[in-house]
């Protein structure tokens, strides 16, 4: 059975990035709560609430063409169209196939129809990617009824796009009209072909079996339109680079700030006592949302090692990791001095959830209004909006006639806590990676 396409508290926690949202790690439900303790109804909650999240759409600095995403667009809607759905008993004997198949059509339907409404190109490149994914399931489910293609089908084309994938990383170089934009647009590269070599491993992994239905075969054309989908998009970026006045290859600039920025990084660890010491097994429940934060930022910083990703020559991605990185030694140096000082707020009162939530908010929409290196700041700004929007959410699930004790909003306030350290954080991050490669 597919997983829901719905979002979830881990999936917000794979697509924010570990150095945003390792905290959404607990369980977003709010249960309800007869103790004996200071409590917010659903309705103030709801006033709260009342300021939206700030909107901060994801971009990346340069220009994607509107005739690409159109084509891309029309073939799906000519696809989706070539499929005789909704499908009957005649057409799909099998109730579970066809029910399935009928609700995944619609869903892609949906899906595409949603991609004209997002505010940047690039967030409409990755919603046109989704589109193609359940569309992919859609037709190649049908086509396995229809006109008995197989799993080795489905194998044989995944070779024909790892040819191609093959041929876009040979001329793939690190090039950028500046060091800043080469650092995100590789990255954003880099991030494209990952996901597709994960999705052509899975499809040339995939065996027939005697039991293989006609969705085994859609499940693996799914995987199959995502790889095809990220690598059109690589290579149109690719491409993209390419035309830009100015442009070079800057490969050696970025390798020199990718080991400069690795050692800041571990300067920044020892400074601040993070190198060493045990991970965090469990939160302790009477800690307030500040010390738990402390600790998940902490164990953060320690897991991460850019090194590594240095050492395999993926420069953007190792300086995007720092970036992430020194932001996060930032929160854990500015939390620590504020539960220092006692200004960690440990709630107790519907105006203490209020000022943590708003604290969080406000520290988002200053990073982004006021940034000196806007580029490097969407790396983290788009990210934590996206968080705090999240969060706002499951908060927004309570009635407004219900009432929960604030003992149950930890996570939820553990959530802001983070989104606020961050946040506050990211200026001098960037500043920090801005300034390396300008002396590269």
């Amino acid at each position: 059975m597919r997983e829901s396409s719905g979002r979830t508290r881990r999936a917000v926690l794979a697509g924010a990035g570990a150095a945003v949202t390792a905290s959404l790690a607990g369980c977003s439900g709010l249960p309800f709560d007869d103790d004996d303790e200071a409590t917010i109804t659903g309705q103030r909650l709801s006033e709260v609430l009342e300021e939206a999240p700030p909107s901060i759409p994801d971009r990346i600095p340069i220009g994607i063409e509107a005739s690409y995403l159109d084509e891309i667009a029309n073939e799906l809607e000519s696809a989706l169209a070539s499929v005789p759905t909704p499908f009957d008993a005649a057409q799909i004997p099998n109730g579970a196939i066809r029910a399935q198949l009928n609700r995944q059509s619609e869903t892609a339907r949906e899906a595409l129809a949603g991609t004209g409404e997002e505010p940047t190109p690039w967030e409409r490149a990755g919603s046109l990617r989704r589109a193609r994914r359940e569309t992919g399931f859609v037709i190649g489910g049908w086509t396995a009824i229809d006109d008995g293609r197989t799993i080795p089908d489905v194998r044989e084309d995944g070779e024909a796009v790892r040819g191609e994938l093959d041929s876009l990383r040979r001329r793939w170089t690190y090039l950028g009209a500046d060091a800043i934009e080469a650092v995100v647009v590789n990255a954003a590269i880099a991030g494209l072909v990952r996901a597709c070599i994960g999705d052509l491993n899975h499809v040339l992994s995939v065996r027939e079996r005697d039991s293989t239905t006609a969705l085994d075969v859609a499940e693996v054309d799914e995987r199959l339109s995502s790889a095809r989908g990220e690598l059109q998009d690589a290579a149109h970026l690719l491409d993209r680079l390419r035309e830009r006045d100015g442009v070079r290859d800057r490969r050696d600039a970025l390798a020199a700030a990718a080991d400069a920025l690795v050692d800041s990084v571990d300067e920044g660890r020892a400074a601040t006592g993070l190198d060493e010491g045990v991970f965090t097994a469990e939160a302790d429940r009477e800690a307030t949302p500040a010390e738990r934060t402390l600790r998940d930022l902490r164990d953060d910083v320690r897991r991460g090692d850019i090194a590594e990703t240095r050492d395999a020559g993926a420069f953007p991605q190792a300086i995007v990791g720092a970036h992430n990185a020194l932001a996060t030694i930032g929160a854990v140096e500015t939390l620590r001095a504020r539960i220092d000082a006692g200004d960690a707020i440990d709630p107790a009162s519907v105006e203490d959830v209020d000022t943590i939530r708003t604290r969080a908010r406000e520290a988002v929409v200053a990073v982004h209004a006021d940034g000196e290196h806007p580029r490097l700041d969407r790396l983290q700004t788009h990210r934590l909006a996206a968080v705090l929007g999240y969060v706002d959410e499951q908060l927004a699930h309570v009635d407004a006639d219900d009432e929960i004790a604030l003992a149950r909003l930890n996570w939820e306030l553990r959530d802001y806590v983070r989104i606020e350290a961050v946040a506050r954080s990211v200026g001098d991050a960037s500043a920090a990676v801005a300034r390396t490669l300008e002396r590269e």
